[in-house]
């Protein structure tokens, strides 16, 4: 791999950050080469010259992040003990996997247009989607394995049905797409991200009551 100097490096930066704003804010396809040239203020020949395509540059602003993400949710993962019970493990395994999306919402605008981004991606069908898919099924297969192992006598398609239920509601979180300020005439903010993570987070137990059973659940 050919190693890019500073000013590369930079531009490399700019790009990638252009990029997952306007594709977080307008949608891949409808965001040109020449839009994110545009904002990050480089030549329009920049995304071929260091990334070869409009295709591979979204293939490493997913890369970037999602996997530092994915590191810290490994971390959270192996850091579980094993000896709780049934139902604080498995709040556990579901903290390990979301809450690092809480902390670095808190970090930067960069990471809050890529929660944007990854949350606009969970209900698309683009075929874009296929070329970052290992940075997404992989680390969820293992988190329901690991929720599976725990409650082997639950179906393994009622489990992955409730996963997807809880990833689309946490994400939803991170969205920031005003709806909620909407509704509720500004009284309520969708980038009020810590109070709304708490908030999906009381709704997500409850829904594990539905599908772990009362007597689990709620088991000290």
């Amino acid at each position: 791999m050919i190693e890019l100097s500073k000013k590369q490096r930079e531009k490399s930066e700019a790009v990638m950050d252009a990029a997952e704003a306007l594709f977080a804010s307008y949608g891949y396809h409808a965001v040109s080469v020449r839009d994110i040239t545009g904002l990050a203020k480089v030549r329009l020949a920049t995304v071929n010259d260091l990334f070869g395509s409009k295709e591979k540059l979204f293939y490493e602003v997913i890369r970037r992040r999602a996997s530092e993400v994915n590191e810290m949710r490994e971390e959270g993962l192996s850091a579980i003990d094993t000896t709780a019970s049934r139902d604080a493990q498995v709040k556990a395994i579901i903290a390990a996997f979301y809450d690092p999306l809480l902390e670095k919402s808190g970090e930067s605008d960069g990471w809050r247009n890529y929660l944007r981004l990854v949350s606009q991606m969970i209900t698309s069908r683009s075929p874009i989607l296929l070329s970052v898919i290992e940075f997404f099924n992989p680390i969820s297969q293992k988190f329901l394995m690991a929720i599976h192992q725990l409650y082997p006598e639950i179906d393994f398609a009622r489990m992955l049905r409730h996963w997807q239920f809880i990833l689309t509601t946490y994400y939803s979180v991170f969205a920031d797409n005003f709806r909620v300020n909407s509704l509720s005439q500004g009284k309520v903010q969708s980038s009020a991200f810590e109070e709304n993570y708490r908030e999906a987070t009381s709704f997500i137990h409850l829904g594990l009551q539905a599908l772990l059973g009362p007597t689990q659940i709620n088991k000290p």
